[in-house]
């Protein structure tokens, strides 16, 4: 039978979604040590960079529930996500560029003993225990990055958040194209649903005598040939067709 609503919801089993957590939490640490009514006296930095963080944490999430209904709307959210992340880095960017200070080439040995720093797989409770399951886990992964993405210092703090974000990005970038493919492959909510649709009409057209199919197995259905030499003469057809074209002759 195939399936109308397929797999989703299971976003903290993800990498992607582990790193952007750290990305939040730790611009929210950043924000409140690092920003005052004497730099930000309307908010506005402060709420464009939570906000980013934020739109790029629920759009994953809000993505990975509607994976089973619509693969289209699942990607846009992810590209949303991605575009929030990349917003944000510029923040970060301009708020080390205002203190003259050069963002960490990728050679830099903080950025290297960063990388080194490996993110545990989620592998808790997606039940009625996920909410507590994973921020259990998620406060070990910040304590175990917190040197680097919640620093005291702001510029190796900023530069940390700057490397989580990039790999965050580049988790993203590999999740969407693992999603296009497999919408390429198996289309979206609108065409497993007419293939359902087709599927159950070939099953209530079947008659209860009909054989199986020779190829498949699937039940066949009663046609009438249209053209050729046996054109006006009744055979069965497999109820698969056109992805199988398995025939048998009609008796009776």
């Amino acid at each position: 039978m195939i399936p109308i609503v397929t797999k989703h919801g299971g976003y903290r089993r993800t990498f992607t979604f582990g790193y952007v957590c750290l990305v939040y939490h730790a611009t929210q640490v950043f924000c409140e040590r690092n920003f005052t009514y004497r730099n930000d006296s309307l908010g506005k930095t402060v709420g464009q960079m939570m906000g980013a963080a934020r739109s790029a944490r629920q759009n994953i999430v809000e993505g990975s529930a509607r994976a089973g209904t619509s693969k289209e709307t699942e990607l846009r959210l992810y590209d949303v996500a991605k575009g929030s992340l990349e917003e944000l880095a510029g923040d970060f960017e301009a708020f080390l560029t205002g203190r003259s200070v050069v963002p960490w080439a990728a050679s830099d040995p903080a950025a290297i003993r960063l990388k080194a720093l490996k993110l545990e797989p989620y592998v808790g409770d997606l039940g009625e225990n996920a909410r507590h399951d994973y921020v259990q886990y998620l406060l070990v992964m910040r304590r175990r990055f917190g040197d680097f993405l919640e620093a005291e210092d702001p510029d190796v703090a900023a530069n940390s958040i700057l490397v989580a974000i990039d790999r965050a990005c580049a988790l993203l970038s590999r999740q969407i194209s693992a999603v296009g493919e497999e919408f390429r492959g198996a289309g979206g909510f609108s065409e497993r649903l007419s293939a359902a649709r087709l599927e159950q009409r070939d099953v209530q057209i079947a008659s209860e005598d009909a054989p199986k199919c020779p190829e498949c197995g699937k039940p066949m259905r009663k046609m009438i040939a249209k053209k050729g030499r046996n054109a006006g003469n009744a055979f069965w057809s497999c109820t698969g067709y056109p992805d199988c074209k398995g025939t048998r002759s009609f008796a009776g």
